[in-house]
């Protein structure tokens, strides 16, 4: 892969979706920014990606920039699949409280993830949406 195909290379990255749409973004820490936009390190989201085929070691193509893929994040992938599966056995949507009354420190910590990154997803698509 020749350094000019991209601008960036992003590495333990993780793909964050938008509520309700079939658009992503993505996080995760930022090298070799050619554009001098991010510095070394720096834990960076990306603006939409409008590439069709996201995996490590490929170009995506963002809104505002090319990414080559390193090494995806799968630290979350086990605590989120057991917050699905907790989701999974509630009656209807539980809020915050039912969480809690669980006393699971990791359920309560994805939980707050998701919607942390629920409210990134909300920022990131005002931001690129002009709003």
């Amino acid at each position: 892969m020749r350094s000019h195909e991209y601008d960036a290379v992003l590495g333990d990255w993780i793909i964050c979706p938008l509520p309700g749409d079939d658009c992503y973004f993505l996080a995760g820490r930022v090298t070799g920014d050619r554009m001098g936009r991010h510095r070394d390190g720096d834990y960076i989201t990306t603006s939409l990606v409008v590439s069709p085929d996201v995996a490590e070691g490929r170009v995506v193509q963002t809104l505002d920039g090319r990414y080559l893929l390193t090494d995806r994040s799968t630290v979350d992938d086990a605590i989120f699949a057991k917050l699905d599966a907790w989701l999974a056995t509630e009656p209807a949507e539980p809020l915050f409280n039912s969480l809690l009354t669980t006393g699971d420190t990791e359920l309560i910590g994805a939980f707050v993830l998701r919607v942390f990154r629920a409210a990134t997803a909300e920022a990131v698509s005002r931001r690129d949406h002009g709003e």
